[in-house]
């Protein structure tokens, strides 16, 4: 009896993929669904006082800790109250600093603030904000730094001296004192409201922990947070948010069905699944060789008129070999590669990067020039490292 074998298609390796394919997509959507219903996806927050990430502030509170300052960290109204009362029974001075980095706070709330410290800080507050606190502002906009603080009188901002990275300014203001000017606007101002000072900082960059260090950035955070001896770092949670989560808006019995749900699926898979059978080797029936392979894709280039695509090619393989010549390693760069062949061939790095990255051939005649262009820089190189080699023979004989 002879057995027959069949070579695979692609039409059949995707019928028989599309089962598993199906289970996959519903395990994943399943397990999404569990994962939103339950509340566990989290991504670090922008001013987040435990995330290392770029955009937490988890190194600004270290310093603020080290220095001596208390800090608070509250992410409910309740907890700001509660420790704002522990600060006046102690007689303390304390600072307020609002990172509403969710926007979960509407403006009658970040107005209520006012007057229950010595400072108040907003970070970034929204232009809604702004009117409900009335403060005297046109219009506000995003710029990039670097900014100086020339003409500023808050001490926090002339010991920063400048900061970097994206800022709000905000426009037409009449206020106590105007920061980190540029374009007709400021991007730190103070005022008084409710008897007490008010600061909105537009560059709240400055408390994250990617820019923190960048120009002046850390001395003006530390500055603003560390002004007083006690500082209250509210940032809202969802116990000041008055929307409901996608948690208690679902009934109790989806959580027992979802899962059920999953495990029928699992179940149903490992009893409906196709089993792998033997391996089967096969041998081609042709055997094409290098060279016909270079030559039709090299005609593809050609009908399509690739001229770029082709001469890319060309380059990687240049690049490769000027490494493996030069000794650089796998881990090279493309910059390191011409640096040191520019050294080797002692031509000028712009030459070599035009001719290795940045020109394009407008024809084929073009192209044609570039490629022997090529290959004369790796013959070159190749020349000079074996020259070298050379000499540094015969000088140890010579020895």
């Amino acid at each position: 009896m002879t057995a027959t074998i069949v070579t695979p298609t692609a039409g059949r390796a995707i019928k028989r993929s599309l089962f598993w394919v199906g289970v996959v997509g519903v395990a994943l959507t399943v397990a999404v669904l569990m994962t939103a219903l339950n509340g566990t996806v989290t991504g670090s927050e922008r001013w987040d006082t435990t995330a290392a990430a770029p955009t937490g502030s988890r190194a600004l509170v270290t310093v603020l800790n080290e220095q001596g300052i208390a800090v608070t960290v509250a992410s409910s109204r309740a907890a700001v109250d509660s420790a704002l009362s522990d600060a006046r029974e102690a007689g303390e001075q304390v600072t307020l600093l609002v990172a509403d980095g969710r926007g979960i706070l509407d403006a009658d709330r970040v107005a209520g603030l006012t007057g229950l410290a010595d400072r108040l800080v907003l970070v970034e507050p929204g232009i809604d904000t702004l009117d409900a606190l009335e403060f005297p502002f046109a219009t506000s906009r995003t710029v990039s730094g670097p900014i100086d603080s020339s003409g500023c009188a808050l001490a926090a901002a002339t010991r920063a001296g400048s900061i970097d990275g994206d800022a709000i300014v905000v426009y037409d203001t009449e206020v106590d004192d105007a920061c980190f000017s540029t374009e007709g606007g400021a991007a730190l101002l103070t005022t008084t409201l409710d008897g007490a000072l008010v600061t909105v900082l537009g560059a709240g960059e400055v408390l994250e922990n990617g820019a923190i260090e960048r120009a002046g950035n850390a001395a003006l955070a530390l500055g603003l947070a560390g002004e007083h001896p006690r500082l209250v770092w509210y940032s809202p949670g969802p116990a000041d948010s008055d929307a409901a989560s996608l948690a208690e808006l679902t009934p109790g019995w989806v959580n027992p069905i979802a899962w059920l749900a999953a495990l029928t699926l699992l179940v149903a898979a490992f009893w409906r699944g196709r089993r792998l059978g033997p391996v089967v080797i096969e041998n081609l029936p042709v055997v094409v060789k290098t060279t016909e392979t270079m030559e039709g894709r090299a005609r593809l280039y050609a009908r399509g008129g690739a001229r770029l695509r082709a001469l890319d090619a060309l380059r990687v393989g240049t690049l490769r070999r000027i490494a493996r010549t030069l000794a650089l390693g796998n881990g090279s760069g493309v910059d390191d590669i011409i640096t040191q062949a520019a050294a080797t061939v002692d031509r000028p790095e712009r030459e070599l990067r035009a001719l290795l990255v940045d020109s394009e051939p407008r024809d084929d005649a073009e192209l044609v020039r570039l490629s022997d262009r090529l290959t004369e820089l790796e013959r070159a190189i190749a020349r000079r490292v074996a020259q070298g080699a050379d000499t540094d023979s015969t000088g140890r004989m010579n020895a």
